[in-house]
């Protein structure tokens, strides 16, 4: 017997089972009768997925696919040429260690930046979710750490710059006002302190939203069932409350990671111009114009990109989490 007459029988006989069980209850299977009544038509389901589905090829996979074919275009004068194909692109950045080092540099600066925000953004998102008991006030102090997020990006990096440097702030406050220092602190601008510094001033709040929503989400019942069975308020947070957090902290992870890798604007600006990372090079290399050296060194960073988060999300285990 094939496995399709085997289905078939099977539903014969609950069909049977069925009938048999309304005749003795007088009452309707709905749960059956759902299951086994007519189908979705393929051209309804098709309509459903059809808008996210042009979405995505529109806005997401055609833009990939145009980079890792222009990273293997043969370069030209006045840009590339389509029909000459070569891996030129790749050769020119791993011929100098230039990329390579600043590929190191960027990832580095990622993780120190997500474990920043993790650090930053966990207590802040606990206090908002368990610390505060009214929704009004819960919502209120969201809207309060959500404030900075609605002057525009470049507004919030240019104003660092006032802060950190020279004749900024915090030296002002160090020479003219208290007096520990005879000299300005030049390393507070222009640094890599104070590039991490802006950009998890940036992204903060990408590791906040998530792990807060999580938190508030969570099952008193777990919690109250921990405390009755004698867990002190350190163990039942260890052994319950972050567990169940896993899932917000993982999707924090991967906001803040991939947008600081993808970062430029920060860099260049804070950096000024002394530090690079992998998204200034490949804006140099689009400025020159070399097309396809630009296009493989973002094709490199989205590979880099793409391994970072398979592996959060093969070591977090999320699924057994969630």
């Amino acid at each position: 017997m094939s496995s399709d007459d085997a289905k078939h029988a099977a539903l014969e006989e609950a069909k049977r089972e069925v009938e048999e069980a309304e005749s003795l209850t007088g009452a309707s299977a709905v749960a059956v009768h759902a299951t086994t009544g007519p189908r979705r038509s393929p051209l309804v389901t098709l309509a459903w997925v059809a808008p996210g589905t042009i979405w995505l090829l529109l806005f997401l996979i055609a833009p990939l696919v145009m980079i890792v074919l222009v990273s293997v275009w043969q370069k030209t004068p006045v840009g590339f040429d389509p029909f000459a194909f070569t891996t030129e692109g790749y050769t020119k950045l791993f011929d100098t260690p230039v990329y390579l080092d600043t590929l190191k540099d960027t990832i580095i600066r990622a993780l120190i930046v997500t474990a920043l925000c993790i650090l930053i953004g966990y207590p802040i998102a606990y206090f908002l979710a368990r610390g505060v008991s009214s929704i009004r006030y819960q919502i209120a102090l969201f809207v309060f750490v959500l404030a900075p997020f609605w002057v525009a990006y470049v507004v919030r990096i240019v104003a660092w710059l006032p802060v950190l440097g020279r004749q900024g702030v915090i030296n002002y406050f160090l020479v003219e006002v208290i007096g520990v220092r005879a000299e300005p602190i030049d390393a507070l601008l222009y640094s890599n302190f104070a590039i991490i510094l802006a950009l998890v001033q940036l992204y903060v709040l990408f590791m906040v939203t998530p792990i807060f929503f999580q938190l508030a989400t969570l099952d008193n019942a777990a919690i109250e069932a921990a405390r009755d069975l004698g867990a002190t308020p350190a163990k039942v947070f260890r052994e319950v409350i972050l567990p169940l957090s896993l899932p917000g902290v993982l999707i924090g992870c991967i906001f803040v990671f991939v947008l600081v890798m993808g970062e430029f604007a920060t860099v260049r600006l804070i950096g000024g111009g002394t530090i690079q990372s992998v998204g200034t090079l490949v804006y140099d290399y689009y400025k020159l114009p070399d097309l396809p050296t630009a296009a493989a060194g973002a094709t490199i960073l989205v590979a880099v990109m793409t391994i970072g988060v398979a592996v959060l999300l093969r070591f977090s285990k999320i699924r057994e989490v969630v």
